[in-house]
């Protein structure tokens, strides 16, 4: 699965060859070098930076690659094992090193002057990381990897016998799509059954990770966990308050347009009211979108997309596959979801999902080609800290590049059937983000209400699920609801990481419509921020690709209108 490293593309120039980082004595040795190296100029604290980033990038390549063993395959022993090892008896032991490193480059800059618009961005990061960081956080925060890791083990085991098979969750979500509603409900059912089996489990690891996280922010002397994660994400250009206001414009825009959206859905089908087994069904009870056979299919026809949208993207693809970074199709004992991590010595993507022959896998193979596409565009950037973007903008690049998909979706699909697939598209898009804003809203208030328990988490879930649905009857089907906020893994694996995707798709938005005035240009601004990397503040980002960064209601409100009028041009 993993390839080896290209000796000469970029080659290791501090850290030796064979240094091997899943051992710290190791690593150590070169973290107390870069701690006591002399510097005397503003050329050798360049390269003092230069050091350091690769031998961040050798270590972070060694976690990076053990996870996705074990993501892979998250019912081996020895994967386990070798991750949790990495975790629980390696990487601890480098925060302290990190923060007096970071502590000697704030001291260093004041004494060599360096360029203020090529290191304002990484300063500013140093300084908010030394105001975070205290050594008692380092086992708390190893305590949550861990945790974390229960959850890809619990949630990967989950399966159900139907149709006289064992299928994954992620196999028995293609029956929602089925014109026969009673097999939708019976598999509906059989996944909320799955997760409600181990309801118990995931509660009291949600209980243990909210208390470890009060208990970082505490030692931070932060107000709480949400204000922590806030300065953590390094969120300098937007505030809670901005997020919450974002959730009331929502609440205003799109709400009412997606409970339009649902009317028309539910009298195309002939219900008395719509159920949670009816939101994926095709609403003429046409045969569900089956865009592809095999995992092969789906690489060989989204290279053609990626090429068509620009050679250069088709030619990175190419790459990816030819080096072993696509572990795509769905099995027993993997890891739930998709997500793009990167070799960070390689500066190589590599690209996870759980493929099973939906639409939706398509979607998700685009919009992680879109991340791939920002590492890859950003490689040849010699500091480890401007190779990856503020996460506001990384997901424009993959949500950008779904639309930037969609005049080339005909290598899937008949006409008729990209029309129906461009329809999804779009639907999707408004029915989205009242569940961001429900997400984000649950986690505002469980952090910030830290004396309540499992009992208040869900009964508020249920009064979000009023605010920002509506359109769904849950009469008899409370008990799921309850609890259908643990099947998003973001709430465990990555808290407050998810309004992102809000904002992110305002700039998606923003480049679909660049596109339909001028294809080229909006693929060349596309692909500027792209190479931006993190360099520049997000706003500057945004202009780079040729969006505005606001997410109030001045910017939702004609997006949302653009997007219901494409929604009529399709017609039903």
């Amino acid at each position: 699965m993993q390839t080896q490293p290209s000796p000469r593309e970029f080659p290791r120039t501090f850290v030796a060859a064979e240094a091997d980082f899943g051992r710290w004595s190791v690593a150590e040795n070169y973290y107390r070098e870069l701690s006591e190296r002399p510097v005397a100029s503003q050329d050798q604290l360049e390269r003092w930076l230069r050091d350091w980033s690769e031998l961040d990038a050798c270590f972070d390549e060694e976690g990076t690659g053990r996870y996705i063993a074990m993501t892979c395959q998250t019912d081996d022993a020895q994967r386990q094992e070798r991750f949790r090892q990495f975790i629980e008896e390696v990487k601890p032991h480098r925060e302290p090193w990190h923060d007096r490193l970071r502590r000697r480059l704030a001291e260093l800059a004041g004494r060599f002057e360096l360029p203020a618009k090529r290191y304002e961005v990484l300063l500013r990061s140093v300084r908010n990381a030394i105001e975070l960081y205290r050594d008692e956080n380092v086992a708390l925060q190893t305590e949550d990897e861990l945790l974390q890791a229960d959850y890809q083990k619990i949630t990967g085991a989950m399966t159900v016998q139907y149709d006289g098979r064992e299928q994954t969750i992620a196999q028995i979500g293609r029956y929602l799509e089925e014109p026969d509603r009673a097999a939708r409900e019976a598999t509906w059912r059989l996944a909320g059954e799955r997760y409600l089996a181990d309801g118990a489990a995931l509660t009291e690891l949600y209980r243990k990770m909210v208390g470890l996280r009060d208990r970082i922010a505490t030692n931070a002397h932060c107000r709480d966990f949400r204000e922590y994660q806030f300065k953590h994400y390094e969120r300098f250009d937007y505030t809670p308050d901005d997020c919450l206001a974002f959730h009331d414009a929502i609440e205003r825009v799109v709400v009412p347009a997606a409970r339009q959206l649902s009317e028309q859905r539910r009298k195309k089908l002939g219900l008395a009211a719509l159920r949670p087994w009816d939101l994926s069904v095709d609403p003429d009870n046409l045969p569900p979108l089956r865009p592809f056979d095999s995992e092969q299919q789906l690489i060989d026809n989204c290279g053609s997309i990626f090429r068509r949208v620009h050679v250069e993207l088709g030619k990175v693809f190419d790459a990816l596959r030819d080096a072993s970074s696509l572990d795509l199709g769905n099995r027993k004992g993997k890891a739930p979801g998709g997500y793009q991590a990167t070799y960070h010595e390689r500066r190589l993507p590599f690209i996870f999902m759980n493929a099973v022959g939906t639409d939706d896998d398509v979607r998700t193979l685009l919009h992680e080609g879109g991340h791939a596409f920002h590492t890859w565009a950003c490689r040849s950037e010699p500091l480890l800290a401007y190779r990856h973007a503020p996460i506001e903008f990384s997901e424009v690049a993959s949500m950008g590049m779904e639309c930037l998909a969609l005049p080339y979706m005909h290598v899937f699909y008949s006409d008729d059937d990209r029309r129906r697939a461009t329809r999804q598209f779009f639907e999707k898009i408004v029915r989205f983000f009242p569940f961001m804003a429900r997400i984000d809203a649950f986690q505002h208030h469980v952090y910030t209400h830290i004396g309540e328990g499992p009992e208040e988490w869900s009964g508020h879930w249920q009064q979000l699920t009023r605010r920002f649905g509506g359109d769904v009857d849950w009469s008899g089907l409370e008990r799921f609801d309850r609890l259908s906020w643990q099947r998003k893994l973001h709430l465990y694996e990555v808290p407050f990481y998810y309004v992102e995707y809000g904002i992110a798709q305002l700039g998606a938005l923003q480049v679909w419509l660049n596109s339909r005035r001028d294809f080229e240009q909006a693929v060349s601004f596309y692909r500027n921020g792209l190479a931006l990397g993190g360099s520049r503040p997000v706003p500057e980002l945004f202009a780079a690709a040729g969006c505005r960064f606001d997410f109030s209601e001045k910017t939702l409100r004609p997006l949302i209108e653009a997007v219901m009028q494409e929604l009529e041009r399709l017609g039903p």
